[in-house]
């Protein structure tokens, strides 16, 4: 009765898993990847400080320009460094980690210097400027902008440089130092950690993941077939539930036990509702429902159809099964049912019934076709009455199933 229910409980928190693993991933993915990006950021931001710190400290002495060109290459071999200028006020490359860019004009510079977008920007800090000078304000909001990124691989620092050098015409003239960083060694170790980082997340993701589906289906799974199966307001098998489970019950290969199909109505239903209110009915519904479910035997099963319809699954051959629903019919018509409010509805069922293998019908929906037609004859002969399928014929009612 459960199988195919339980099934699809199964098949939907393992759905409910797979996705809240997918969303877990990503999200840790992308708080890992900020928080290495946070990092990353800051390791550049100390590096680009600390190589301002070594080159200009070293500039400010007295120092031949040839020096000052070997500091700036020492720095670009054996740093993550792409280049380094030393500009005097006027854009003229006083010194530079490459030696074919000492002595030019950064107005003149081109796309086959090899500065790229690095060029462009000094290029375009001179030649805006209506003075000729680019100042280091100027030159670093042209070049680091909002953040500190330059064409998504590199980041230029700017710095004033007192131009104290040996040979150079005017002492104390302020230049600029511009270090242009080459990121890309430290974003991919970021990418890396980043991925690592992920990795390592996914483990204990999918571990928890899978330890509350597993908590979910020893806790929940019962409860959730339970409410998925029951009438809300009898507390029996619901329709649904009820026709799954006679289905597979009748459908056992090789259970030679025989089966009875059994309808019930609950005589002038509709007068209880019109006559003592839908409160009073739906109480009738519940109390009748306890009723079936004490009265028939372990192992049969009850439902509800709906309205005042409910539906049995006898383990009993014909002749025993009417026997049984006929004492509850009997049981029913005698009792006293005296209801919350105080009023006192007299009950009565009407009961079709057939047993499996009846003039050939094996399968539930002929079944319950052939007993709904026994049902109207009991409710047509004046209810309150057990009718049998194989009675019908010879009262002269002939029943015809799909």
């Amino acid at each position: 009765m459960k199988g195919p229910l339980r099934q699809r409980v199964n098949r939907r928190l393992l759905g409910i898993a797979l996705a809240a693993a997918a969303f877990g991933s990503t999200a840790l993915g992308t708080v890992s990847g900020a928080l290495v990006l946070r990092t990353t950021l800051q390791e550049l931001e100390n590096h680009a400080r600390t190589l301002e710190r070594d080159l200009a400290g070293n500039l400010t002495s007295f120092q031949p320009m040839y020096e000052v060109q070997r500091q700036l290459q020492l720095a670009a071999a054996s740093r993550e460094l792409r280049s380094a200028l030393l500009l005097d006020q006027r854009g003229l490359i006083l010194a530079a980690s490459d030696n074919a860019l000492v002595g030019k004009r950064v107005q003149d510079l081109s796309l086959s210097d090899g500065l790229g977008d690095l060029g462009a920007h000094l290029r375009a800090c001179f030649v805006e400027s209506q003075t000729g000078f680019c100042a280091p304000d100027r030159a670093s909001s042209l070049l680091d902008g909002p953040i500190p990124w330059v064409g998504g691989d590199h980041m230029v620092r700017v710095l004033p440089t007192p131009l104290a050098l040996e040979g150079l015409p005017a002492f104390g003239q302020q230049g600029l130092l511009v270090i242009d960083l080459d990121l890309q060694p430290l974003v991919g170790r970021a990418l890396q950690l980043t991925g690592l980082v992920f990795l390592l997340g996914l483990v204990p993701l999918f571990l928890t993941t899978g330890a509350l589906v597993l908590v979910v289906r020893r806790q929940l799974l019962p409860e959730l077939i339970s409410l998925a199966q029951t009438d809300s307001l009898s507390g029996v098998l619901n329709r649904g539930a009820f026709l799954e489970a006679a289905d597979e019950r009748l459908e056992l290969p090789g259970l030679d036990q025989p089966m009875v199909v059994a309808l019930i109505d609950i005589d002038h239903f509709k007068t209880i509702n019109d006559t003592y209110g839908h409160a009073a009915g739906d109480e009738v519904i519940r109390r009748m429902a306890d009723f079936l479910n004490g009265a028939v035997r372990r192992g049969d099963l009850v439902g509800r159809l709906g309205g005042d319809e409910f539906a049995l699954l006898v383990a009993a051959a014909a002749p025993q099964a009417h026997d049984l629903l006929e004492r509850l019919r009997q049981r029913v018509a005698s009792q006293r049912w005296t209801l919350a409010d105080g009023s006192e509805p007299q009950l009565t069922l009407s009961i079709g019934m057939v047993e499996k293998g009846s003039e050939g019908r094996q399968h539930l929906s002929e079944l319950l076709q052939a007993a709904d037609a026994a049902l109207y004859v009991a409710k047509d002969q004046g209810r309150n009455q057990v009718m049998d399928l194989q009675r019908l014929h010879p009262m002269g009612w002939t029943v015809q199933t799909a």
